[in-house]
This record gives structure tokens, sequence and C-alpha cells, in this order.
């Protein structure tokens, strides 16, 4: 229950921070930026994430488009947009009590629709905000949740998809290790996010989940080092792409069969 309760009032404390206005604002001429980002977040909030999203880009001025406030409201619709119900995805992790990194980040997408690439618009509209140093603890907590969503989501997408959204188990043997490069590409930058603002959570994952994705990374990193923290697509190499798929088709990390008793091992994990 501590990740429930953590990680709940950090979303609502980013999320909902536009929510708690004075009657002024409620009451302004709803032609002003001040009005259009009051619209935007509770087009959030009510899940109309399309009405939030045409505010931000296409309603506002120019330079409230670019202010803080703005760009958490836009990243939090896309993020919506991809399939994210913030709750939902933490009950989800909550209750699983075993698993792996990425089948702890894919099970909440079993039967669910997704369009992981809104993930990745979510993510780099948080890199708009600053860098990792620049940007607040919370706003690192978010993108790497919501880099955790874009792997997993991306994961149960591209290796469970049969029947239609997906039945909890790979599609076919050693899926993973055919996933092509644009596929395995939102993987990789969904785990890059994930494990380069993962300090941000803290103990926030509790100790068995964070014990999981700690351990995730530190396999990762044993195999490619500093390329398991890529968030800029141009910068993924062939190495980086080839080590996802292998750690994806582990049966101690990902969601594969290969038993990679040994970190030494996982560079054979694809046939």
């Amino acid at each position: 229950m501590k990740l429930i309760k953590t990680l709940q009032l950090f979303i609502v404390l980013f999320f909902l921070a536009g929510c708690s206005i004075n009657l002024f604002r409620e009451m302004a001429d709803k032609n002003t930026d001040e009005a259009l980002l009051y619209d935007a977040q509770k087009a959030v909030n009510n899940r109309d994430y399309d009405t939030a999203i045409d505010i931000i880009n296409n309603q506002l001025g120019g330079s409230a488009r670019v202010t803080t406030e703005a760009r958490e409201i836009l990243a939090s619709a896309y993020a919506g947009k991809c399939g994210l119900n913030f709750l939902e995805f933490v009950d989800g992790l909550a209750n699983a009590t075993a698993g792996t990194a990425f089948q702890l980040a894919s099970s909440p997408f079993v039967g669910t629709a997704v369009d992981s690439a809104y993930c990745l618009q979510s993510l780099q509209t948080i890199d708009l905000i600053g860098t990792n140093a620049e940007r607040t603890v919370d706003q690192n907590a978010f993108a790497a949740v919501v880099g955790m969503v874009l792997m997993g989501s991306a994961t149960r997408l591209y290796t469970d998809n049969t029947p239609v959204d997906g039945d909890g188990t790979p599609d076919a043997p050693d899926i993973s290790c055919s996933l092509t490069d644009n596929q395995v590409d939102l993987v990789v930058l969904g785990y890059g996010y994930m494990s380069s603002n993962f300090s941000a959570l803290g103990s926030q994952l509790g100790d068995s989940s964070g014990d999981t994705f700690s351990d995730s990374i530190a396999a990762c990193e044993s195999v490619a080092g500093s390329a398991c923290q890529i968030t800029d697509q141009s910068d993924i190499t062939p190495q980086i792409r080839d080590t996802m798929r292998d750690l994806l088709n582990t049966q101690q990390y990902g969601v594969g069969s290969f038993d990679a008793s040994s970190n030494l091992l996982i560079p054979a994990a694809c046939p």
C-alpha cells in the first residue's frame, strides 16, 4: 500500500496543482491565457486529452505556451493519450507481487489499447522544462513513471497483442528478438527515461518493486553501460537495441524464457 499512498500523493500534487484556483481565476475572461490554462487542466482531469492538447498547442499565446505550467499540463495530456491512468497504473504495480521489471511495467496494459508514441511526446515535453538537474524532483519522478509506461506499453503492444490487446503471455517464443528497430527504440527510450530518473522515485516503489527495477537497471548497465540511459533517439546504437532485445527475452528481467542465471549470459538471450 506504500506505493499507492506515496504515488497518489505525488500525482495529486503534480497534476492537480492548477485546480486550487481562486474565484478571480475562475471568473476570468475565458480568452485569457490564464483561463485557457485552467480549461486545459480541467480537461486533463476529465480525461479529455484532445481538448487539453488543442488548448495548449493552438489556443494559448506564444509566451504562455512555453511556461512550465503549460508544459506540465501538455505532458500529462500526452501521457493520457498514451493509455496512462496514473492511479490504475499504480494499483497495477502495487497488486503485482511478483514479476520482472518488464512484466510489472507491461501488465497494467494487458487488455488495454495503447499508443506508446504519445508517451514519448509526453517525455519530450517534460524535457523542454529542462535537464534532469534543472527539473524538480516531482518532474523527474513523473519522467521515471512515464518512462515505465512507455517501456511497458510498447512491450505489451509488440510482444503480446494477440488476442486483441493481449492476454498476458508472449505471442510467440523469442518474439522480443524479432522486434524491429522502430519498435525496440520505443522500449529503449522508455527504459532510458525510467533509469535516468529512477533515483527521483526514492522509496516510493516499495522494497519489492524498487529492487526489481533497480536489479534490471544494473543488469542492463553490466552489458551496455550508460547506453541504458539513452533518451534521445539519435543516440540509439545497434548495441543497445540488441541489448534491449536480449534483456526482454530473459526470464529474469524481461518477458521471455531464456535463463540468464548470470548477467554475462544476457547477450546470448536472442538466438
